[in-house]
């Protein structure tokens, strides 16, 4: 597995430099394996990384390396011993030091003192620290003090806790109260794989159930009984159900919001931010051959996406990529605008945005959301309705933004928050209809 974690590191490395905008893993020398390991170890370091900065410096370095690539090698390590089951500490220690070349003897001794830090039986309270519940079985030791107590400091305990930025925990509690802890519980782990039955799986999702068993992957009920979540086995992408286009990957709250739309056959429908084009296909099997889909996003590559989602489920014919806006008819039936947001209801999935977030964050990304929601209002028909989505469940990003356009000729019929949970990701639609 050295390949493994010396991929994750160099993926880590370059996140950190700022020399990529995103996680990319250099997959050219890995095997399946490998790769399947080299994933869970570059996104469930980066995902907690702000965690384990507060866990490293409450235990073994009050300040991190400068160095990034040791800095990043201290992460990788702190995420298998911390966090990462079924790998023994000394494996975690020896091959995370093997990455760097300077300071090794700071790393494995770091990394030591922290496996040390670890117990698997209840903490002995006389002692100056305190302790944090890792999972059923093991506590980390903390320095006391280390640790802002939940009941004065609930924002900075969450933040700590669960790595998020402290001014989003603290706008959280204001808008959800106690829901907050779940949230951000959820906002933290390994995201579930969702599965949408298309049309082509006859049964839905019992049907596809049965198909991908004898395929060889395991699946249970998702967040909703139309969904199934992929619980363990082979790979659903590599056999037959994927390839006749079976199925989807489309989370339970993403599925809603498109199923919002309230689509009918025969309608002409506009999906304004598209790619990569999930939701698209599901309006397509909502219209039917007699009617029409229209996908467009701005970002000409992604449109590529749609196309191709569209051919594997041989929905080609009805769901129709346009090169520019302005190639959608006038006066269409029903829009939706999944808008690009802030992404804070799916940071288990977005395993960098927690870089990207400021305190002003959302508010700039409201600018452009509600921009893209007058457009829709103007492309829709009088009587016709538009459905705006986002992954964010930040209020300015969602109830902020329609607000501002509920009003003269606009109402709004209903909406919703969602936030993370279980295996489902946090978000928002609204339904508003153009009354002239």
């Amino acid at each position: 597995m050295t390949q493994a974690r010396r991929a994750a590191w160099k993926a880590l490395v370059a996140l950190e430099k700022g020399d990529a905008a995103r996680l990319v893993l250099d997959r050219r020398r890995l095997t399946p394996a490998d790769r399947d390991f080299a994933l869970e170890l570059a996104r469930g370091t980066e995902r907690l990384h702000l965690f384990l900065d507060f866990a490293l410096r409450a235990t073994v370095c009050e300040r991190l390396p400068a160095d990034p690539h040791l800095r990043c090698a201290l992460r990788l390590g702190a995420y298998q011993i911390l966090l990462l089951g079924g790998v023994p500490d000394y494996a975690a220690v020896h091959e995370t030091v093997s990455l760097v070349r300077d300071r090794r003897s700071f790393l494995n001794g770091a990394l030591r003192n922290l496996a040390r830090a670890v117990l698997t039986r209840p903490a002995d309270p006389t002692l100056p620290r305190v302790e944090l519940p890792l999972d059923a079985a093991r506590t980390l030791l903390l320095s006391r003090g280390s640790l802002p107590d939940p009941e004065t400091d609930p924002g900075g305990f969450v933040a700590a806790r669960y790595g998020l930025p402290r001014f989003l925990v603290q706008g959280w509690f204001e808008s959800f109260g106690s829901d907050v802890m779940a949230a951000a519980a959820a906002s933290c782990r390994t995201p579930a794989v969702v599965l949408r039955p298309t049309l082509h799986a006859g049964g839905g999702a019992p049907q596809l159930a049965a198909e991908l068993r004898a395929e060889g992957v395991e699946t249970v009920p998702a967040a909703r009984p139309d969904l199934l979540r992929w619980s363990g086995g082979a790979s659903p992408f590599a056999g037959r159900s994927f390839a006749a286009g079976a199925f989807v990957v489309q989370d339970a709250t993403a599925y809603e919001a498109a199923f919002a739309v309230g689509a009918v056959p025969g309608e002409a429908v506009l999906d304004a931010c598209a790619a990569p084009g999930t939701k698209a296909t599901l309006l397509a099997e909502h219209v039917g051959t007699t009617g029409a889909v229209y996908a467009y996003d701005a970002d000409r590559r992604r449109r590529r996406l749609i196309t191709g989602n569209a051919q594997r489920l041989r929905l080609d014919g009805v769901l129709r990529v346009c090169e520019a806006i302005d190639d959608v008819p006038a006066g269409v039936d029903r829009v939706l605008v999944d808008a690009p947001c802030s992404n804070t209801g799916v940071l288990a999935r977005r395993v960098e945005v927690r870089r990207k977030l400021t305190p002003e964050t959302a508010a700039v990304m409201a600018t452009t959301q509600a921009e893209l929601l007058r457009d829709a209002l103007e492309r829709v028909r009088v009587g016709g309705t538009v459905v705006y989505a986002t992954c964010s469940i930040e209020r300015v990003e969602n109830q902020g933004v329609v607000a501002e356009l509920v009003g003269d000729g606009v109402t709004l019929l209903r909406e919703h928050t969602t936030l993370p949970r279980g295996d489902r990701d946090g978000g928002y639609h609204a339904v508003l209809q153009r009354r002239r």
